[in-house]
């Protein structure tokens, strides 16, 4: 099954008001409120360009991809690309690191910050 991920990617971008975000980048409130419910199964085309450059991603992004039988879970399945995987909360990982291992992980001397 083909489910859309955009409330999962305004988590990830620190978007805390999605249906607000996707109105201001020029989507309706009832077509936004069905994106982030899931319940729109038809896109515009114009509506994948607009959610990719307000959450900086590409359309795969917007949609992940769980088998529904297990048949279908083979590694040449073109829809593996999209497969749904667990993303890892990195505030959480921040919140344990000291400023120098952030500064480290982000290749970032301290003259930098």
């Amino acid at each position: 099954m083909i489910t859309l991920n955009i409330k999962e990617l305004c988590r990830l971008r620190g978007i805390k008001s999605p249906n607000t975000a996707l109105r201001k980048a020029g989507i309706s409130n009832y077509v936004a409120q069905e994106y982030l419910s899931g319940k729109k199964h038809r896109f515009v085309t114009k509506h994948i360009e607009i959610l990719c450059k307000l959450l900086r991603c590409t359309p795969n992004d917007l949609f992940s991809w769980t088998p529904d039988e297990p048949a279908d879970d083979y590694p040449e399945n073109t829809l593996q690309i999209i497969r749904k995987k667990e993303i890892p909360d990195i505030t959480q990982a921040v919140k344990n690191m000291t400023a120098q291992e952030i500064e480290e992980m982000l290749g970032r001397g301290k003259e930098k910050l």
